[in-house]
């Protein structure tokens, strides 16, 4: 919305007609009048037809055809929520069986993300039911992805079916050419949709000037038509390639199964033994050989109609931080770290607790406070947790947990949903994801997660209270 208001200021506002549906054209050889829905009617040298998927002028120059479903339903929005790695990584492609996240910087505080999921087109949510309906298709994934939807408000998300439209052969006919969507709509995956738009305005506006040059030089009228014959030309294999790799990313996405056994109905079980996918290793190993060079491509431009400007955008010319494991992704991330009362436990009476950086101290979890040291003990007085439970210490960077040879135990279950016990007086790491169980009884029960804001209510309304009695 923002690059669309900085250029619709360039444009001027007089010349943009909000409201103002084409829905006839006449081409008489010198020039086009389009005719309005309200019968209005505009004259001009040549129609540039970029109104979308279901655009009129396409359909006046070449008849009805349907788009092409893509089978699948995006939801999207915009959170106010700034990620603790948001300096490092800011983009992010979330995999599941038929299902994809994606979120995505879009700077001032903002995080956008779209929400894919596979089901019939035409479905619709009941009011104010989006929210609750994407938190229960996607319940079960990772924190990233539910505490962006945690953050969206209800009326900023939005739904659509996802279609597209195969590129033809012929843009145009005569004066009359086509732009963007209207020609070539390609599915979101690449994020190319919009910045095809901007590369076809561009190579239009390089033909048209060389022919206003020409014209000029030769004294003879401006080609127009010619013009338009080139710029269709320019544009047509570079997008038919890009439209072809979205579908692709689109396949590679929807169809992911990181072990084997996922989607195999009564041999679902193999998934317990987590065999990794041979699809997974392969789709892996193009990630690390075949993407750069194949986003290289896509995000330069076609470079050789650049006219001697300088090549941008390209991987090789950006400052590229690539994590080879976890611990390096945790290491640069910002944010505070916060042990979260999840919704298995009793947490009506928990609260987050943030945890301390500080090397030299360390968080005592017991029954009873330290009353030496209020501010650096968690008491939980319930009936499985010892009086000297365990410990929280942080050491390069990294937090970790030690039992103090706890009566019941302390508990971890990680990103895989493996659960183990902590062994006794033996520090164990744990990382952003991991649940932290005190006890067996599930009373005590903690998601670790690092954040540069709270984003829940609950999570407000604790911190307020933490200042009220700090106040008191």
């Amino acid at each position: 919305m923002t690059l669309q208001q900085i250029l619709a200021r360039a444009v001027g506002d007089d010349a943009i007609l909000n409201g103002s549906h084409v829905v006839d054209f006449i081409d008489d050889g010198s020039k086009v009048t389009a005719i309005l829905e309200d019968g209005r009617r505009f004259e001009g040298d040549l129609l540039v037809g970029a109104d979308g998927i279901w655009s009129k002028v396409r359909k006046t120059l070449f008849g009805h055809s349907e788009a092409t479903f893509s089978g699948y339903t995006c939801y999207t929005g915009i959170a106010d929520f700034v990620p603790p790695d948001i300096d490092t990584v800011g983009y992010r492609v979330f995999l599941g069986h038929k299902q994809y996240f994606v979120s995505s910087d879009v700077g001032a505080g903002k995080m956008q993300w779209y929400a894919f999921h596979k089901e019939e087109a035409g479905g619709t949510d009941p009011e104010n039911g989006k929210k609750k309906r994407l938190l229960e298709i996607f319940s079960g994934w990772c924190e990233n992805v539910i505490d962006l939807i945690n953050a969206t408000e209800e009326e900023a998300i939005l739904r659509r079916d996802i279609y597209d439209r195969p590129p033809t052969m012929n843009w145009g006919k005569g004066r009359v050419t086509l732009l963007g969507d209207s020609v070539h709509a390609m599915q979101p995956n690449l994020g190319q949709g919009g910045c095809m738009a901007i590369e076809d305005g561009y190579q239009l506006a390089v033909e048209l000037e060389n022919a206003w040059q020409e014209s000029v030089k030769s004294g003879t009228p401006m080609d127009i038509v010619s013009s338009l014959k080139r710029y269709e030309k320019e544009r047509r294999l570079r997008v038919a390639i890009i439209h072809g790799l979205a579908r692709m990313a689109a396949i590679m996405a929807t169809t992911y199964r990181p072990y084997l056994g996922v989607g195999l109905g009564p041999l679902s079980f193999l998934t317990k033994l987590r065999i990794p996918h041979p699809g997974r290793v392969g789709g892996r190993f193009f990630i690390m050989i075949g993407m750069p060079a194949m986003l290289s491509w896509v995000l330069g431009g076609n470079s050789s109609k650049l006219k001697g400007r300088p090549l941008s955008c390209r991987l090789s010319d950006k400052l590229s931080r690539w994590f080879e494991d976890d611990d390096a992704l945790e290491e640069a991330m910002g944010g505070e770290w916060y042990l979260f009362p999840t919704s298995e436990g009793n947490s009506n009476s928990l609260q987050p607790v943030r945890l301390i950086r500080d090397e030299q101290r360390a968080i005592s979890v017991g029954s009873r406070s330290d009353p030496s040291d209020s501010a650096s003990s968690l008491a939980l007085p319930m009936p499985q947790i010892s009086e000297r439970h365990a410990t929280i210490t942080c050491k390069n960077k990294a937090f970790y947990l030690t039992d103090l040879g706890s009566e019941h135990g302390t508990w971890i279950t990680d990103n895989e949903g493996r659960r183990y016990r902590v062994p006794p007086n033996f520090p164990v790491r744990f990382r952003p994801s991991d649940v932290i169980e005190f006890g067996t009884d599930q009373k005590a029960m903690f998601r670790v997660k690092v954040l540069n804001t709270l984003p829940y209510e609950s999570a407000r309304r604790g911190k307020q209270q933490q200042q009220i009695l700090q106040a008191a």
